[in-house]
């Protein structure tokens, strides 16, 4: 048999060099246009869907959000296998897709089929963002020796957070640490008192006087004037003034019941953090300069200057870019 194959070869030299040439074009175009990847994607695509309802326990998660979602998740196309997990005030159903499948395709069909489920009231479900269980994840530090943590975690949340969504091939920025910020109303319970003003009142008062509406127009001189009601809140004065009733014919406001301050959401545990050492280690932070940026990736650290939430966004897609370079 190989003696008749090396003839044939023999005598159809120019079949055999077309037949290599196709061979040699082939394996170029192919070389060219085949997706390396250090880490590649083994995983089959995925759907998490994650719904919050905080304060209640797990047992009416379970029954009142996990078990719906999942009945009414069975029977999608493609679909392998359904895990759950029900914990307090939290649900997360997590549906394997056989490989191959379009994974744009099941998060399309797992999102429609989510308006069909009869949760409870105020309970809106979501869907984790895009990634794979083989993604790598950096982090970054963000401090300053002249900013609260309670700015720097606005810094986060309301900048740096949305300039790296911006860069592809970031599915999502989680932020941890710092205080989140809040307007708070703190009563006094012997001006509630007087003033026969009740909790309840307060609240209707603060979600009603914050908002704009919208009054029509009306026309002069040949010319229509867009009319509309300026109520939203912009400063701690603002929510001072707002009115909550009236007793004996005078106006009762925040002010005359309580104070208005700017304070923190109650914090549920701390996070810190370190940088790796040569010897597998980790050791505290030191001397980090104001606005620097450090990406944790194998072999040591990335720094970047940056005035945390303003020089920081012209740098976002070149440090993420070479942070994967380099952790690769």
């Amino acid at each position: 048999m190989i003696h008749r194959i090396v003839h044939f070869a023999l005598n159809q030299r120019f079949f055999i060099l077309v037949l290599v040439s196709f061979l040699v074009v082939g394996g170029i175009l192919s070389f060219e246009r085949m997706p390396v990847d250090a880490y590649p994607d083994l995983s089959p695509p995925l759907v998490e869907i994650i719904t919050q309802w905080p304060g209640h326990a797990s047992e009416e998660v379970e029954r009142l959000i996990t078990v719906p979602i999942e009945v009414q998740m069975n029977g999608m196309p493609d679909l392998e296998t359904m895990r759950s997990i029900s914990l307090y005030g939290l649900s997360d159903v997590i549906m394997s897709f056989h490989f191959g499948t379009d994974k744009y395709f099941c998060r399309e069909v797992a999102y429609q089929r989510l308006s069909g489920v009869d949760l409870p009231s105020g309970v809106t479900p979501g869907l984790a963002p895009l990634s794979s269980p083989s993604d790598l994840i950096y982090r970054y530090v963000v401090q300053s020796p002249d900013r609260s943590p309670q700015e720097l975690k606005t810094i986060q949340d309301w900048v740096l957070n949305h300039a790296y969504r911006s860069v592809p091939g970031v599915a999502d920025d989680s932020g941890f640490g710092g205080t989140t910020m809040q307007y708070q109303v703190l009563l006094d319970p012997a001006q509630l008192y007087s003033y026969h003003v009740t909790v309840p009142q307060v609240l209707n008062a603060l979600s009603a006087n914050n908002a704009n509406t919208g009054g029509g127009f009306y026309s002069q001189g040949g010319q229509f004037y867009y009319v509309r009601g300026l109520g939203l809140v912009r400063d701690t004065q603002d929510i001072s003034n707002i009115l909550v009733a009236s007793h004996n014919g005078t106006p009762v406001r925040i002010s005359d019941i309580g104070r208005v301050e700017i304070g923190h959401a109650p914090r549920l545990g701390e996070f810190g953090f370190g940088l790796p050492r040569g010897d597998g280690h980790s050791t505290p932070l030191e001397g980090v300069d104001d606005g620097e940026l450090i990406v944790d990736r194998p072999g040591g650290r990335m720094p970047g200057r940056a005035d945390p939430g303003l020089h920081l966004l012209g740098r976002v897609p070149q440090v993420v870019g070479q942070a994967r370079l380099d952790g690769v």
